[in-house]
């Protein structure tokens, strides 16, 4: 067996050298995955294949495992674009290495974009030898990120069913008291974390906002605020090619048609530009006169 091949065989993203000899794989065999860089030895002893998340090769060269955003982008979360390398150490890690070179050790080393946990893990059984299990991942992220970020994460993690609803008091019973409230923010329904981001402005403002609203004829828009108006918030992933804006206009027209105002927001503001999006369906409520039933209480 080649070495390559052992982490498919395992399904793993870090093998020992000790795991990778017992599979059957010869240490000359080993030397030349190295050599050829389809493997990479992120530590003395320790081993990823060459397509393991650049984050998640960092956190395994310092000596611990990926944990918070790293592990979360992993389990397929939708984490900030601008983020560090997370990893997650035990109390009694030692020979700790920078996270760009095994032969400095990290007392030495730039940690500007480096970020190290070592809060004792809630569900240590869920580990795997390179990353931290989801639910610790979560937590994590709502310890450490800001409270827009946090929230985005947690209501990816609800939308995929990496954490359940059921888990939640779970959560916030592992989280900084002033941070508890968070929880209470989540809503599964969004569809991204940049609608998270928006939906969170809005309701913020004051905004009666409806996730995931179902419209006959049109159905699912990613928002409705009040009764007539419609938040969109596009991404490049399902709004670039032609087939899908012709959709989208598709539905746009229905939506006028039926009397609804049509507000989208592209990915770029949503992350950058909240302030003008929350303007702009300010604007839309007025137009439709449904300011009464797009209020709701002010909500911190």
């Amino acid at each position: 067996m080649d070495a390559l091949t052992a982490f498919s065989v395992r399904s793993t993203l870090c093998l020992t050298r000790r795991e990778l000899l017992a599979l059957g794989v010869r240490p000359r065999a080993i030397a030349a995955a190295v050599h050829s860089e389809v493997v990479i030895r992120a530590r003395r002893g320790v081993y990823t294949p060459a397509h393991a998340p650049r984050h998640v090769v960092r956190a395994l060269r310092v000596g611990g495992l990926a944990a918070c955003t790293t592990a979360a982008e992993s389990l397929g979360l939708w984490v900030p674009e601008q983020r560090l390398t997370e990893v997650w150490l035990p109390h009694q890690a030692s020979r700790l290495r920078s996270a760009h070179s095994r032969r400095v050790p990290l007392a030495l080393s730039d940690r500007s974009q480096l970020r190290t946990h070592w809060h004792p893990l809630v569900d240590p059984r869920a580990t795997e030898s390179w990353r931290v299990g989801a639910f610790d991942a979560v937590a994590q992220c709502v310890r450490c990120l800001p409270r827009e970020f946090a929230i985005a994460v947690l209501d990816s993690a609800l939308s995929m069913g990496v954490v359940g609803a059921h888990e939640l008091p779970a959560l916030e019973a592992v989280v900084p008291s002033d941070r508890r409230p968070w929880v209470h923010l989540a809503d599964g329904r969004s569809g991204s974390g940049t609608e998270s981001l928006v939906r969170l402005a809005l309701q913020a403002a004051g905004f009666r906002v409806t996730p995931q609203a179902r419209i006959p004829g049109v159905g699912y828009v990613d928002f409705l605020v009040g009764t007539r108006v419609v938040v969109e918030v596009d991404s490049e992933q399902w709004h670039s090619t032609p087939e899908q804006r012709a959709e989208d206009c598709r539905r746009d027209l229905e939506l006028y048609r039926l009397g609804f105002v049509v507000v989208r927001v592209r990915y770029g503001q949503a992350m950058h530009a909240r302030d003008a999006v929350v303007a702009a369906v300010e604007r839309a409520v007025r137009t439709t006169r449904s300011v009464r039933v797009a209020r709701r209480h002010r909500r911190s």
